[in-house]
């Protein structure tokens, strides 16, 4: 079991820090939606982080690593893909820093790296993972001519920490125009794992027949996420070949009529 350490920066709300905003790499609104404990808000622009608020930021990762490990998590995973504030970095339309952490994919890197570097001052590569890829199509995520050259640069360069996995995100959304249409359906792990050389992981919309060994493996691993919220006995269904339940929305992040049961 993992613990998987990520920070919402700008998808977060004002409505957490008594209306103060957010932060983020730069005062660009993801223009999504945030769960605040009043229901489902609109984002808004957040502000800049200081330089001492990254460094802080970064020393928190590893206190988190640090802790989920005394917790007994056998390991971590860095959550840096999705919406979330070091993608908020690595994304050329949200971070418009001019200083070390922005401007060339670089510097946008820099701060995941940072993290990373920082993680595995108190847990083992073996036991560290990384949740990160291109697959995004939302507001100011959708894909810019930064975008895969940015993240073939991430990816290369994790391959340096030998670390436990890569948990690579599928297509999302419909990438027919994007820059990114060539990596649609199973595009997007065919191109990556020639780039990357560990334990693939992928995640998005897998069955049971999307990775048969008789055409040769998408990745090393399958990754199931939202079937696993609807059956908690996944494992049984498929060695049973029984029927999947399909995920009750109003139900997640208990911001239905109906609360979680304990």
């Amino acid at each position: 079991m993992y613990a998987q350490l990520w920070h919402t920066g700008a998808m977060t709300h004002p409505d957490f820090f008594d209306g103060a905003l957010p932060m983020s790499a730069s005062d660009v609104n993801p223009e999504q939606e945030s769960v605040t404990p009043s229901g489902r808000k609109p984002t808004v622009a957040p502000r800049p982080m200081t330089k001492d608020e990254i460094r802080r930021t970064v020393s928190d990762f590893g206190t988190a690593a640090r802790n989920a490990m005394k917790a007994g998590f056998d390991g971590v995973q860095i959550q840096a893909n999705y919406l979330y504030l070091i993608a908020q970095f690595l994304n050329s339309a949200t971070n418009l820093r001019k200083d070390e952490y922005g401007g060339s994919v670089v510097n946008r890197a820099r701060f995941l790296f940072e993290i990373t570097e920082t993680v595995l001052q108190y847990v083992a590569p073996g036991r560290v993972g990384i949740k990160v890829g291109p697959m995004n199509l939302f507001g100011p995520f959708v894909p810019n001519e930064d975008t895969l050259p940015g993240m073939e640069y991430v990816i290369k360069r994790l391959n340096d920490y030998e670390l436990d996995h890569l948990l690579l995100m599928g297509a999302t959304m419909d990438f027919t125009g994007s820059p990114l249409e060539h990596l649609a359906g199973d595009g997007v792990f065919q191109h990556f794992r020639l780039l990357y050389h560990g334990h693939l992981v992928a995640n998005v919309d897998m069955t049971q027949a999307r990775n048969p060994p008789d055409r040769g493996r998408l990745a090393d691993s399958i990754a199931f996420g939202r079937p696993y919220i609807a059956n908690p006995d996944l494992p049984e269904r498929f060695l049973a070949g029984a029927p999947l339940n399909e995920v009750s929305w109003p139900t997640v992040y208990a911001n239905g009529p109906h609360p979680p049961v304990p």
